[in-house]
């Protein structure tokens, strides 16, 4: 194909971003070949990263119904800043994983963020061990650029552990920082003896999967294990670290916050509550750096006042919006509030979303699609129809028709387009 985006995009990412939506799932890879409006809301997220590099923190909370592009909007948001060196990675909530619980629910949270880092060599998950390499090899190469000294001899070992020890010691005064940094060091002694076990010990901890003190103080000498309590803590001394190993800072995205709402519990859902608001008042007050968080969450998780998060007064009073965008016939949005709500993408979106996805298709099949403006027309027409008088309809629902719809059209070649697009159906 000669025209549009899709010169360059290879057929393994024009099958994940089609077979990702055909099953209603966000893809991880291409999504910046289908992203269609969102400008607004781009431009609003970019300005936090700018934030966020320059050593602030930044929380969003991105609000819509179901379908709505929430998580395509995280995600995107993942795959941009990942690709201007941050760390990132991400968590979906849910009944046993969210911010504290009785079961060690935010220990779980916390072990699923840790194992889905993701780095630009390393994009999907499992970039831990690459961040702590990079970062005792970056400062290897400090000494052989500026000291002349070369691996092996003495004096380098010392330079390098006097490195190594400048970074520990300056995470001292974050709160669980002296623990952090000697776990970091007994790593790097590892490294130095050739002693895997000693590393795999200290990554074990730092992922928190130590499940006593007693067996920490035996390992690695540290009286302190990542717990349901102060996991949120070590997410801010990774955020300090990763940018003293080279990177612009951690990029955290959590979906499904409403799975803090389907708590039945109402202690359940306080607790949680509560600890979202300590995270928020710690970003916003400035106690954290280098430092993103990105939270996806429907209307009614948020806005309900018997069972969301408006439920808890202290977070609603932070949140809701001002009388400046609940009045008047603008209806404008305050895009840097804490919440940025999503509308569905309009028609005329849409019918550019349908063009992008139908050129991935001839991508992936080898073929020139010929689908026409009066078919994408009557498709969408047809579409938003069928969306305006059934109540569990999507988006989602109408792009995973469209992909069918494709489908059909490329796999009967001896059928007309016509007769696939225009038959009637019950």
């Amino acid at each position: 194909m000669e025209n549009g985006f899709s010169i360059g995009v290879s057929k393994s990412v024009a099958a994940t971003v089609l077979n990702s939506l055909k099953s209603g799932v966000v893809p991880r890879a291409g999504l910046e070949y289908i992203t269609v409006g969102r400008k607004s809301e781009i431009q609003a997220l970019l300005q936090d990263v700018s934030i966020i590099e320059q050593g602030g923190a930044a929380l969003r909370f991105i609000e819509g119904t179901f379908g709505s592009g929430k998580t395509f909007l995280m995600h995107a948001l993942r795959n941009h800043v990942m690709e201007k060196n941050f760390v990132v990675t991400d968590v979906e909530l849910s009944v046993d994983k969210r911010f504290i619980g009785n079961k060690g629910q935010g220990l779980a949270a916390y072990r699923e963020l840790i194992r889905n880092m993701a780095i630009h060599a390393s994009p999907d998950n499992g970039a831990l061990q690459l961040i702590l390499d990079k970062w005792i090899g970056s400062l290897e190469n400090e000494v052989v650029q500026n000291e002349g000294l070369i691996p092996g001899h003495e004096a380098f070992d010392v330079r390098v552990s006097q490195k190594i020890y400048k970074v520990t010691s300056s995470m001292e005064e974050r709160v669980n920082g002296f623990e952090f940094g000697k776990v970091l060091a007994a790593y790097y002694k590892g490294h130095r003896a050739g002693d895997m076990k000693l590393q795999k010990k200290a990554v074990r901890w730092l992922c928190g999967e130590y499940r006593t003190r007693t067996e920490a103080k035996n390992d690695l000498g540290v009286n302190l294990i990542v717990a349901d309590d102060n996991w949120y803590e070590f997410i801010k001394l990774f955020a300090d670290f990763v940018v003293k190993a080279g990177y612009a800072g951690l990029y955290v995205c959590m979906d499904e916050l409403a799975s803090l709402y389907e708590i039945p519990s109402h202690v359940g859902r306080e607790y949680n509550y509560n600890k979202l608001l300590s995270i928020y008042n710690d970003v916003l007050q400035g106690k954290a750096s280098h430092l993103g968080l990105i939270m996806s969450v429907t209307k009614e998780a948020m806005e309900d006042q018997a069972k969301g998060i408006f439920s808890f007064e202290p977070l609603r009073s932070r949140l809701a919006d001002s009388d400046f965008e609940q009045e008047g016939s603008l209806k404008l949005r305050d895009l840097a509030s804490p919440i940025i709500k999503l509308t569905p993408l309009n028609p005329g979106e849409m019918y550019v979303l349908l063009e992008k996805l139908a050129e991935l298709h001839g991508v992936l099949y080898d073929y020139t699609p010929t689908l026409e403006h009066d078919d994408y027309i009557y498709f969408l027409k047809q579409q938003y129809s069928k969306l305006q008088n059934a109540i569990d309809s999507t988006p989602r629902d109408m792009i995973r028709n469209y992909i069918t719809l494709l489908n059909l059209i490329q796999q009967n070649r001896d059928v007309s387009k016509e007769d696939i697009l225009y038959a009637k159906r019950a």
